[in-house]
């Protein structure tokens, strides 16, 4: 059963990571707005991840309750696997083509080099490369790098964790080790020196992988697990709570005490995006169909909204066309791409995954 909320949820947080990106990709990031943008931009992926600990805990118990351990399994292996590689290999194709007829990103690599690139995308273990992640024009694939190492975690936690007290160590364990980040110890296990020009940008990046964003992935169980009842408020109650969150995450985004630690950013994303998924996880209002639509389309979204960014900053930013000509271009290149990948790409594997469903039960 789709819960509506929670595409209100994924909703929210693609449309903060494409703003964040539109004002990144764009060379906007001087504007004074940007400010608030990148505060909020920090909040869309965390949000996903803890929506993707929510519900792939959901479907492996609901697979396995109604199926069996072997069935069950299957049947959740096929719904992810058709759920993420068909609109993923489609875009991966399209991104080759734009990275090495188009934007010429692949200039001076050697064909060694480009094969690997191809052989780590197509493997989801792209997260290894970092800065050449996308072919340079499609970033977000590092997250899905992560959500495929989840997708593999995930039924093992199911099957050997039926008590909180695993999962809580696996938070706390996830927490220490963006701890180790914060005392330069992750500087000595993965060889960094502390002089190089990216040193930071590194620190980053091992905070954003699995280890350290274990804590949302479990945040998602843990309110599966324990939160099972909706409180019924009225719609301004939801709204002005909402805002609340939000308003309290961008002032102490701006702390120095947050700024200096990777384990304290994680924390204060963690206890403002679990807030807000525990308080509109089971809500729905019509007012919010839109946002609601957005959300179920969201994946695709997500896929191409970068690549049009690109194409958007190399053949129409040099020629001086106006910012309302300019947003208007992308916002409707983006959801007709998107659309088209969700109702045609998309929901083929959808369909595909109920014709294999029945060959496993027959």
């Amino acid at each position: 059963m789709r819960l509506a909320g929670i595409d209100i949820l994924r909703g929210y947080a693609v449309t903060t990571v494409i703003i964040y990106h539109f004002y990144v990709l764009l060379d906007l990031s001087t504007v004074a707005s940007f400010h608030y943008i990148h505060a909020l931009g920090q909040l869309g992926v965390s949000l996903f991840f803890i929506i993707s600990g929510y519900l792939i805990y959901r479907s492996i118990e609901h697979n396995i309750t109604q199926k069996g351990i072997a069935t069950g399994i299957k049947y959740y292996t096929l719904h992810r696997l058709l759920r993420i590689l068909p609109a993923y290999y489609f875009n991966l194709i399209i991104v080759i083509i734009l990275a090495y007829f188009i934007f010429h990103t692949m200039e001076g690599w050697s064909f060694t080099f480009i094969l690997k690139q191809i052989i780590t995308h197509l493997t989801f273990t792209s997260f290894l490369l970092y800065q050449d992640t996308g072919f340079d024009i499609n970033g977000v694939y590092w997250t899905l790098s992560i959500e495929m190492l989840w997708y593999i975690l995930a039924p093992f936690l199911f099957l050997y964790s039926k008590t909180n007290k695993t999962l809580l160590i696996l938070f706390v364990l996830s927490v220490i080790y963006l701890i180790c980040i914060d005392l330069g110890w992750m500087a000595w296990l993965f060889h960094l020196d502390k002089h190089m020009p990216n040193y930071i940008g590194m620190l980053y990046f091992y905070s954003f992988q699995l280890p350290g964003q274990l804590v949302y992935f479990i945040t998602g169980i843990f309110i599966y697990k324990n939160i099972k009842h909706h409180i019924r408020l009225p719609h301004f109650i939801y709204y002005s709570l909402t805002l609340l969150i939000v308003l309290t995450f961008i002032y102490l985004s701006n702390q120095t005490f947050y700024q200096a630690s990777f384990t304290l950013q994680n924390l204060v994303i963690l206890f403002t995006m679990g807030s807000l998924f525990i308080l509109l996880h089971q809500y729905y209002t019509k007012n919010l169909f839109i946002l609601a639509w957005v959300g179920k389309i969201s994946y695709s979204l997500y896929l191409w909204h970068m690549p049009i960014l690109y194409s958007i900053k190399k053949y129409l930013l040099p020629y001086g066309y106006t910012w309302w000509i300019i947003i208007s271009i992308f916002i409707l290149s983006l959801f007709i791409l998107s659309s088209l990948s969700y109702y045609y790409i998309e929901s083929y594997g959808f369909s595909l995954r109920k014709k294999l469903e029945k060959r496993i039960d027959t």
